[in-house]
């Protein structure tokens, strides 16, 4: 028996044999796959955010899973064990867990909302890195690594000139690990964010008063317990030219009322402006003031 198959359909045939394996070769292409290895720069984090970014926009929405995950640490319940005091591991592995889940989520936010405007793409660049944080005062209670970590800051702005193409800058942290940009955090890492809180206007720099230290910030509601000693519940106000002008002690142990009354008086807030429109502004609010434990090195006798 003979077949016999009209141009058109002889047509047809050949150009889907000929543009099945065109097409395979297409969709590949357009899934831009993941670099082995980014460098350890400004650069590298650049074209890792970009090749994220292209998977979005292929639609490889496997690619694009695998894209988010490689800003995890790699194994991070052993990585957090080997750099931290076996009694914050637990707590430190929580915290990373809660931070890796924000940040992809910001992450896959930005580029799945804005992949669609074609003028849209994140510049990255070199920002400060907070010093770590002190071992003294609030800070001191924060888990910290027992060796340094090298931690990389980077701020991350829209390429596109219309706002609405893009999401506002923001800084997030790093590590390098593995030939990526593993992220931990933003301005500060995930086991020193609380110091986010002790850098704002409403807190003032921690001293030592009769060998210990002392440290206030807006009422963050802390208990006495392990590391603590006392705390001194204030509510003061603040002169338009940052000085305290008036304290009321709410609660807290009497024997040290008189050192948070002292700390707290000789406290620099911000001034404010000149402005008539603030002329009658009353600025007041409750305060906690700390006082922490004698360090051990303090106790010990000096050469």
């Amino acid at each position: 028996m003979r077949f016999q198959f009209s141009t058109v359909a002889t047509a047809s045939l050949l150009l889907g044999i000929i543009c099945a394996p065109l097409s395979a070769q297409t969709a590949a292409e357009s899934s831009t796959q993941l670099s082995s290895a980014y460098p350890d720069s400004w650069a590298g984090l650049e074209a890792q955010f970009s090749d994220a970014l292209r998977l979005s926009r292929s639609g490889d929405q496997a690619g694009f899973q695998e894209a988010l995950n490689s800003l995890a640490i790699p194994d991070s319940d052993a990585w957090i064990a080997a750099n931290f005091a076996p009694k914050d591991v637990a707590t430190v592995q929580n915290e990373y867990r809660d931070s890796l889940k924000s940040s992809k989520s910001h992450v896959s936010w930005v580029l799945g909302t804005f992949a669609k405007y074609p003028d849209f793409a994140l510049r990255v660049e070199t920002s400060l890195t907070p010093k770590p944080h002190s071992d003294v005062g609030f800070q001191g209670l924060l888990p910290s690594p027992i060796s340094p970590v090298k931690i990389e800051n980077f701020r991350f702005t829209s390429s596109s000139s219309n706002p609405e193409h893009g999401p506002p800058s923001w800084v997030s942290s790093f590590i390098y690990i593995d030939g990526r940009f593993r992220m931990i955090g933003g301005t500060f890492p995930f086991w020193a964010e609380a110091s986010t809180a002790l850098t704002g206007p409403m807190s003032i720099p921690a001293a030592e008063i009769h060998g210990r230290t002392v440290q206030g910030a807006a009422f963050r509601n802390d208990k006495i317990g392990p590391g603590i000693d006392a705390i001194v519940h204030l509510k003061i106000e603040v002169g338009h030219d940052g000085k305290v002008k008036h304290i009321k002690v709410l609660s807290g142990d009497a024997a040290f009322v008189a050192d948070a009354k002292t700390y707290v008086q000789n406290a620099q807030f911000p001034e404010l402006p000149d402005d008539p429109l603030l002329a009658n502004m009353k600025a007041e609010w409750d305060m906690e003031v700390v006082f922490f434990p004698p360090k051990l090195m303090r106790l010990l006798p000096k050469n």
